[in-house]
């Protein structure tokens, strides 16, 4: 009897806390891998993020930039359709020289 008790008392203070052990080792490997999935998900996230903010940032210069070059068109279009009546008118007179 006092044998079963021992190998009892035995089971209890070392075996138990070995299957125990073998289960928080799993668990532990588990949140390791849990947690550099998050890591590597988390710099993805951060990248991905700095990429839109970059991008965002071009797309406001380039708008910028391109009402800066429709102004210019615009004024660019008026100065040669002055250009273009003045050439008119210079041909009208020329032509009126020629005829006379």
């Amino acid at each position: 009897m006092l044998k079963i008790i021992v190998l009892v008392i035995f089971a209890q203070l070392f075996i138990v806390p070995l299957a125990q052990a073998k289960d928080v080792s799993v668990q532990q490997a588990g949140y390791n891998n849990a947690l550099q999935k998050m890591e590597r998900a988390e710099s993805e996230y951060k990248a991905d993020a700095q990429a839109a903010a970059d991008t965002e940032k071009l797309i406001e210069k380039k708008k910028k930039q391109l009402a800066e070059e429709q102004k210019k068109a615009e004024l660019s279009r008026k100065n040669y359709l002055e250009a273009k009546e003045k050439l008119d008118q210079a041909q009208s007179v020329l032509d009126k020289a020629w005829k006379e």
